[in-house]
């Protein structure tokens, strides 16, 4: 209730009927509208301008409902329609019927709650289409009724639990996060319990929004507090001044986690508060984006000289932790796929190179080309294979054998019985662990095959021998 002492006092009063209908809150807007249109007619006198005032905010008033009539009428007209049809057509069941009845009814109710209220006409004609459908089955109307009542009886409860609420934590009132939290919760319970009886609705709705209403203030209170204490910190970020640039935005940091603590403003101001923010604290990253930007052209130029072979591999590599402002940038990414490029190639580029001095041995075992060609771990075997003077083709063919087992190939099909006894021996020596020697590993085999071979009795299986082992290079180096 309004206490009036001036004009003043309902000119306060009316814009704070515009500000909840600004926020969305209609309802509540109205609900001062009211008191103040009562309140007027105990002045002895209302201005024109208090007049146009009040005529002002009522006509907003009028504007709302309005577009709530907009919204809900026609779904309304399609309520009447669809119980029309149940009382031309009632559905043979009646449960089924009965159910249906209650399911626009709830529709009906719901629309109420949600949106102004339907006039007379719309209330008595749906109201009487409703009577007619239930006349097909009204055995089963006093178990709706039943369900309407216990509705009804839930609702009275989800009422008593929120006085309880308030009652419980008006001294010292949770944050917004868990007072929203609850006003939804208890909202979506109050929707399940739909319809109630026709002498219930009012009342009830009435009891809901009321003792939701400390809830609501609580909320608007709090987000006032949060929105005083967001402006200040925007404040103090706008009035930073250090000369380094660094420590000035570490006091941002530390600001920015003050803002992290607050709690909302509501939607009204949340994110315009959040963009002021930010924005006074543009100016701190002028000279940090500037270090980001030339890091990157750097990171840019680095990539460049990697891919056109200007720049050694490991002279980037080595350079790369000083780009601290720039390690989650899409030139960073970029330098890092190179590198990995590169690495590859040049892994491919050696390995191809080892493959190629393997290769030369056996031309090197036949003076077919310098000792040097061939690798030098190679060059005591090599050197006591031309002092041979006959070669063990035997232990060649048993060395090829092992080494295309090693390398996971196929063998020759008439080779089967060295086969198994190559693997014979690989699997014992695996569990020989006394053993010391590398007898199992490419280059002792290939060793073995050097010892045993001599340049003057080679002939064409030993040549086919040796492109065998050749296969297994790529596998095995």
């Amino acid at each position: 209730m309004i206490i009036v002492e001036t004009s003043k006092d309902l000119f306060r009063e009316l814009e704070k009927a515009e500000q909840l209908f600004s926020n969305g809150s209609i309802r509540n807007g109205q609900k001062v509208l009211r008191e103040v249109l009562k309140a007027s007619k105990s002045l002895n006198k209302v201005s024109n301008k208090l007049r146009h005032k009040i005529n002002y905010v009522l006509n907003e008033s009028k504007y709302f409902d309005e577009m709530s009539s907009f919204a809900t009428n026609p779904k309304r007209d399609n309520l009447i329609n669809e119980v029309n049809k149940l009382v031309s057509n009632p559905i043979k069941e009646p449960k089924k019927h009965a159910h249906a009845i209650h399911n626009l009814q709830r529709q009906w109710q719901l629309l109420d709650i949600s949106g102004k209220s339907a006039s007379k006409n719309q209330w008595n004609k749906f109201n009487d289409l409703s009577n007619k459908a239930w006349e097909s089955c009204k055995d089963y109307f006093e178990e709706i009724k039943q369900i309407k009542i216990n509705n009804a009886e839930n609702r009275k409860n989800i009422i008593f639990k929120i006085n309880n609420y308030v009652e419980e934590h008006q001294k010292k009132w949770p944050t917004i996060i868990s007072l929203s939290k609850f006003l939804r919760s208890t909202y979506d319970d109050w929707q399940k319990f739909a319809p109630v009886l026709d002498s219930d609705l009012d009342k009830l709705k009435k009891q809901f929004f009321d003792s939701r209403q400390p809830i609501i203030n609580e909320i608007k209170t709090q987000e006032g507090q949060n929105k005083k204490l967001k402006e200040d910190l925007i404040k103090k970020v706008d009035e930073i001044d250090n000369e380094n640039n660094d420590v000035a935005i570490q006091q941002f940091k530390k600001i920015k986690n003050e803002w992290s603590n607050i709690g909302p403003t509501g939607k009204k101001y949340e994110q315009k508060l959040w963009n002021k923010f930010n924005a006074c604290a543009d100016k701190l990253f002028i000279e940090k984006n500037k270090k980001i930007e030339e890091e990157k052209l750097k990171l840019k130029n680095l990539n460049d000289e990697l891919l056109k072979g200007d720049i050694d591999i490991n002279t980037v590599i080595k350079e790369l932790p000083t780009f601290e402002l720039t390690k989650r940038s899409e030139e960073y990414k970029t330098i890092s796929k190179s590198i990995r490029k590169a690495k590859e190639d040049q892994f491919i580029k050696i390995k191809g190179k080892k493959i190629d001095a393997y290769k030369n041995i056996f031309d090197v075992l036949n003076k077919q080309a310098d000792i040097d060609k061939a690798p030098n771990i190679f060059s005591k075997e090599i050197n006591q294979s031309f002092q041979n003077k006959k070669t063990d083709k035997n232990m060649l063919l048993y060395q090829c054998i092992k080494l295309e087992v090693l390398a996971g190939i196929d063998s020759l099909k008439k080779d089967q019985k060295i086969k198994n006894q190559v693997q014979l021996e690989l699997l014992s020596n695996k569990f020989n662990k006394s053993s010391e020697l590398k007898i199992n590993d490419v280059d002792s085999v290939l060793r073995t095959f050097i010892e045993n071979y001599s340049m003057h009795d080679s002939n064409d299986d030993i040549d086919k021998l040796w492109k065998r082992i050749i296969k297994c290079f790529d596998k095995l180096i």
